[in-house]
């Protein structure tokens, strides 16, 4: 029985590796195997710059400004250049938002998707790896923009529509369980699987204190959504309250999860601290529940708390937009707004001080990030690894024993441990197989 396993799990992969005729998508379909990669890590969000030094390290500085190209997790990250086409000067360099790994590419390895209660946090890595090549056309870019604020004819926005989320990461939650004397987890992403916050019991309430969502009074009324999941086979009610005043009551009995959403009275927030309480009501002492998350979406003023990168949206607009964004980190340097939707770069106008004022053209739903462009805000890629992408569709890539390994495991005594049992394999005593090793962190990069 054994054996089978082995060999349906070894069908699978080879089917991974070598099926070209089945209309499946495997996640590398972005690669092209001809071209050279340049691989970068990114752990955090910000404003990312790659200097005409670091290029020239990694023997691209004949390259031309337009033929750069950048990818994360399968997608075209679209690229600023200092200059836009030819070579790039001494001072030159690249630039883009990096983001750091999050765990919507997680959806997929769960039963269902709606059992993940959050995406914020990756249960694998908070690392993203990007990948620089070049190629002769058909790159996305960030254009720069004019900022003319001079010449603005419009009143400032009074608000905008803010979603402040708070993503839990106390713990790895195990999900759902079957009771038999124990609690038996499934080995598959289960319903409640992932990142959440502490167990919350009957006499321990979950309480988040705030002293900086800056509340517009003008706007539409706020909303709040939340997922959470029961961690016991109890019955109990998820009570939510907002500076007192109970939001949202639901049964999530047993190893359930819920997503509950509700909109609720302007007056119940916007207080000089608000408070949110979530409470597990329920009759059993010992019960638990966690959240995966909660989002309140409400209309917020342009006041970024401090912040050095903000995200924000704003709606259709026919007119245009005048925004005047007020305690914003920038060191003294204009900060640099990114439009994400329409792919535009602006500088901010500082001629007002404490003010950082964008004058806007008409667009239709639009999101950005305002970014603190100063020389500690920005985070530089130093380094560059090469890297050529294996081709598994190739015959010669491919074998009828298949090992997934790292190369931290083949240090053995007797040398290469893996490469020994791999020729192993490969003998008539070992069965005579085409054997081949395939390196975890090449499928991460293509695959993954």
């Amino acid at each position: 029985m054994q054996k089978n396993r082995i060999k349906i799990f070894l069908f699978v992969i080879l089917c991974l590796f070598t099926s070209t005729t089945l209309f499946a998508q495997y996640n590398n379909e972005w690669i092209d195997f001809n071209k050279t990669y340049y691989r970068f890590k990114v752990g955090s969000n910000g404003l990312y710059r790659i200097s005409s030094a670091t290029l020239r390290s990694a023997g691209l500085q004949n390259t031309n400004a337009e033929e750069f190209q950048l990818w994360r997790n399968g997608k075209q990250v679209p690229l600023f250049t200092s200059n836009s086409t030819g070579l790039l000067g001494a001072s030159d360099f690249i630039e883009f938002y990096g983001m750091m790994n999050d765990g919507k590419a997680d959806a997929v390895l769960y039963k269902k998707p709606e059992f993940q209660l959050a995406d914020k946090w990756s249960l694998q890595t908070d690392t993203a790896a990007y990948f620089l090549t070049v190629n002769a056309g058909g790159n996305l870019r960030i254009l720069n923009a004019q900022n003319q604020v001079a010449f603005n004819g419009l009143q400032a926005e009074p608000y905008f529509i803010h979603t402040f989320s708070n993503n839990y990461r106390d713990q790895i939650n195990p999900g759902f369980a079957s009771v038999v004397g124990s609690y038996i987890y499934s080995s598959s992403y289960d319903n409640g699987e992932g990142w959440s916050s502490r167990n919350i019991a009957s006499n321990s309430p979950l309480v988040e204190q705030y002293n900086n969502l800056f509340v517009a009074t003008s706007g539409p009324e706020p909303k709040l959504k939340i997922t959470a999941f029961g961690n016991a086979p109890n019955t109990r009610k998820i009570q939510v309250f907002i500076n007192n005043s109970k939001i949202v009551e639901s049964s999530m009995d047993y190893f359930t999860s819920v997503m509950l959403e509700a909109t609720f009275s302007k007056s119940n927030l916007g207080r000089t601290i608000d408070t949110v309480r979530i409470v597990n009501n329920t009759a059993t002492g010992s019960d638990r529940m966690v959240i995966g998350k909660y989002e309140l979406t409400y209309p917020r003023q342009f006041n970024f708390g401090g912040q050095s990168l903000f995200e924000f949206s704003l709606p259709e607009s026919s007119q245009g937009n005048f925004l005047e964004i007020v305690n914003f980190t920038n060191n003294g340097t204009a900060p640099i707004l990114y439009d994400l939707t329409s792919e535009r770069r602006y500088v901010a106008d500082i001629a007002v001080a404490g003010k950082f004022r964008f004058a806007l053209p008409p667009g239709g739903n639009r999101s950005f990030v305002l970014m603190n462009a100063s020389t500690s805000g920005i985070r530089n890629i130093n380094s560059l690894s090469r890297k050529q992408f294996i081709d598994f569709s190739k015959p010669e890539n491919q074998g009828d024993y298949l090992m997934i390994s790292h190369p931290s495991l083949s240090v053995s005594s007797k040398g290469d441990a893996i490469e020994n049992y791999r020729a192993y394999r490969a003998s008539a005593e070992g069965g005579s197989y085409k054997s081949k090793v395939y390196l975890i962190d090449e499928l991460v990069d293509q695959f993954a």
